[in-house]
């Protein structure tokens, strides 16, 4: 009888136990099922994310390249600049050259038109001197 007693009396402990366990264990698989639900929104958001940052990373790459292509023609535009600023130096310093380079061809033009005149004579002279003596 005392072994019927105890058992009915953990039994009775049993129920007041599982009532109040009952609805937490209810709770907790709705929590579970609800987390579940929660994670698998959380893996495609992650998913989402991971393929924004790859677009990202991308477009920074792109950005980069483009910032490099940038630098390098500005510094080309500035070289181009300096040469043409060096021609135009250059130009006008040898403008005045244009000039003396005429006046230069007009006088050689003028020697040329005398070299005959100036050879028969040269010829003449050194005939009369003679490059023999008389003896």
């Amino acid at each position: 009888c005392e072994g019927l007693c105890t058992w009915v009396l953990a039994m009775e402990v049993y129920e007041r136990v599982i009532k109040v366990v009952k609805p937490k264990q209810a709770k907790l698989a709705e929590a579970e099922a609800e987390l579940a639900v929660q994670m698998e929104k959380l893996t495609a958001k992650q998913a989402e994310l991971k393929e924004v940052e790859d677009a990202l990373k991308v477009l920074n790459d792109q950005l980069d390249e483009v910032v490099t292509k940038k630098k390098k023609l500005e510094d080309n535009l500035d070289l181009c600049e300096k040469k043409l600023k060096r021609a135009e130096q250059l130009i006008g310093g040898l403008g005045g050259e244009k000039s003396r380079w005429t006046d230069i061809c007009g006088d050689l033009k003028e020697l040329y038109s005398q070299t005959t005149g100036n050879v028969l004579i040269a010829s003449g002279i050194v005939a009369y001197f003679g490059p023999f003596t008389v003896q």
